[in-house]
């Protein structure tokens, strides 16, 4: 998004005019490049965790579309403009007139957004412009930096000589006369998601595939794992973040997830029977414990659930179909809690 580019021109030339005066420079960031694949969580929450809470300044953009509910607000990029707000961060809201960009608009998506703009109007909540042109924009975005960071330049405070701190406050104090960030200002840049993109239910969906498929890897740590198999999501479907994938495309990446945990089944269950055992037995109890369950109330349900003969008091005591059910009940049982 071409906004995007202007918004890191703008901070790339503050920097080059006016970082070493200041002391400080600004560190510019986005989701599609700057957040990373996190396992566990609602994935706004992760979002707002990597992006939101380590950011001093919060810039919005919105064209004809609100987005899609978090389960906390009516997009994520009201949720992160909420969020920000409440933690006492700076937040500059930009909203397009450019109608040839946004194109043709969901009516409800588009009276969304206007409620939202009558909202920080009416409230006077931070601070907002709308921009008639790609120009325009690069004008009031540069105005409105240069406002932004005078409130929020470093002040000098007395120390002792020769002191150097990296706690508290993230500034390093040298000398007592000398204040440097030594954890730049970092400015977020939010943008709702393209139209047509999956849902946050869908996002979380292809979460849970990946958390699955990374479950099941044998000789490799969960986090490594996990790692990997984002980022053959990411080569097979050419996108770098969830949001990024179109909704249409979600049939295709089910049967990519099918195709990937029959491959794995097979392999465990041919060449390594114990590895695979031991596996789903991990992978059971570890959803038990993220559901609460115990084995004294939750053995026996399962056993009447799936009508296995005779009660079970131990997973290595069930035979490999079995277990196998037990382990796709469990899987279900924790997906819906």
């Amino acid at each position: 998004m071409k906004e995007i580019t202007i918004a890191q021109e703008v901070v790339q030339q503050w920097n080059l005019h006016h970082g070493e005066a200041r002391g400080f420079w600004i560190k510019h960031q986005h989701w599609s490049s700057d957040s990373h694949p996190e396992m566990g969580g609602r994935p706004q929450a992760i979002i707002n965790r990597q992006m939101i809470d380590g950011s001093d300044i919060i810039v919005a953009i919105f064209w004809q579309r609100f987005g899609s509910p978090t389960g906390v607000a009516e997009s994520g990029t009201e949720e992160e403009i909420r969020r920000a707000t409440r933690l006492g961060k700076k937040v500059i809201v930009y909203f397009s007139d450019l109608e040839s960009v946004a194109g043709p608009a969901d009516r409800a998506q588009a009276q969304m957004v206007a409620d939202f703009r009558r909202l920080l109007r009416e409230k006077r909540q931070g601070l907002y412009a709308s921009f008639r042109s790609r120009d325009h924009f690069r004008s009031e975005f540069t105005r409105n930096l240069a406002h932004v960071l005078n409130e929020l330049r470093p002040q000098a405070t007395a120390a002792p000589s020769i002191v150097q701190s990296s706690h508290g406050d993230g500034n390093v104090l040298i000398g007592g006369s000398v204040t440097m960030f030594a954890q730049p200002p970092v400015l977020k840049t939010v943008v709702e998601r393209r139209t047509g993109a999956v849902s946050s239910a869908e996002a979380r969906q292809l979460q849970r595939w990946i958390e699955e498929l990374a479950e099941s890897t044998m000789g490799a740590t969960r986090e490594r794992a996990f790692g990997m198999w984002w980022q053959r999501f990411k080569n097979r479907f050419e996108v770098e973040k969830y949001e990024e994938l179109m909704a249409t495309a979600m049939p295709d990446v089910e049967k990519w997830f099918v195709t990937q945990r029959a491959i794995q089944k097979r392999g465990l269950k041919t060449k390594l029977p114990d590895d695979w055992k031991k596996e789903r037995i991990v992978s059971i109890k570890a959803a038990m414990r993220r559901m609460r369950r115990d084995k004294e109330d939750y053995y026996p349900e399962i056993a009447q659930r799936l009508k296995i003969k005779g009660r079970f008091t131990s997973l290595n005591d069930l035979s490999k179909k079995d277990l196998e059910r037990v382990y796709t009940l469990v899987r279900r049982d924790a997906q819906g809690s």
